[in-house]
Parts: structure tokens; sequence; C-alpha cells
């Protein structure tokens, strides 16, 4: 049976990462597979090291990130997540509207780099609100709390999109400047 992603990586099975601990077990680990080590080894050996140490990067990778980590946990747990899943209660998706329209006229304020720093403080608390939200409720891990993890994971992406729909017209005022 393959490991997950945590097994892999020897951490607990639990939403809330401790990333020092994650990157020193990473290294550990990629060294022990790194395929520098498998030069003499026979081909199986060496393909082998090289599909071990890319899993290890992808563990490293999802596990790293809180958005990843949640909807990895979520299929652990059997809920999974479909690509164009977007049922949400009508009251985000509104905020979610209106973000949308505050971002479109960011270019018009006196000084959009403040709207926009502005409008990234509050989506990186709200990221942040969410992310311990999901740290109790994976902590739970029955049937209602998963669908609320769930629920909590489509807002994250949401969000997600906005932050980097936000950083992307960052960086093209700065160009124009």
């Amino acid at each position: 049976m393959l490991e997950n992603y945590f097994e892999l990586l020897g951490l607990p099975v639990d939403y809330n990462v401790d990333l020092p601990v994650l990157n020193a077990n990473y290294l550990e680990v990629q060294r022990s597979v790194h395929p520098d080590k498998f030069a003499n080894s026979s081909d199986l050996e060496r393909r082998l090291s090289v599909q071990k140490a890319a899993q290890i990067n992808d563990a490293l990778q999802t596990l790293k990130n809180p958005l990843k980590r949640a909807v990895y946990q979520l299929s652990l747990s059997g809920v999974e997540l479909k690509d164009n899943e977007t049922a949400m209660d009508p009251e985000f998706l509104m905020q979610q509207m209106e973000l949308r329209e505050k971002l479109a006229a960011v270019k018009q304020r006196d000084d959009p780099f403040e709207a926009l720093d502005k409008m990234l403080a509050d989506v990186e608390a709200t990221l942040k609100g969410y992310q311990h939200l999901l740290g109790q409720l994976f902590s739970n891990a029955n049937e209602e709390a998963l669908q609320k993890a769930k629920n909590t994971v489509l807002k994250m992406q949401f969000l997600s999109r906005l932050q980097e729909e936000c950083l992307n017209l960052e960086e093209e005022l700065a160009n124009e400047f």
C-alpha cells in the first residue's frame, strides 16, 4: 500500500503542520532516495529512485501549502472536490462579487497600491481564519465537520484566486509606473 504524504514525511495526519519539522523531514527522506545515491545501480533502481524523489517533492509541495494540504486531507477522508464545484452560500458569493467589483475599481483610486495592500491584507486575514477553522474541523473528522471543511476549502479557493488576481494587478500597476 502506498504511504500517504504525511506518513511519507514522518508526520501525523494533522492539518496543523509544523513547517520546520516538515522541511527537516523532507530533507532527510529526500537524501535517502536521491537519484545520485543510485548512480551505479540498475536501471530499475535508478528509475524507482527518481519516482520516489518526485513523490517526496509532491508531498512537500502539497503539505506546505495550506489549501493543497486541506484538499489532500479531505481526499484522505474520502471527500473529493470536483473541479467545477461552486455550490456556495449566497452571502459568500455576494461578498465575492463585491470584492471583484472593488478590485476592478482599484485602478481609479487615488492610491491604487494602498487600496490593493488593504485588500490583500483583508484576504490574507480571512484565509488565516479559514486555516485556523480547518485545523479545528479536521481534528473532529466526523461527517458534519468534513462537510464544513469542504465548504471552507471551496471558500479558500475563491479567496486564493482573488489574492492571485490582486498580486497580478499589483505587478501590472508597478509596470505602468
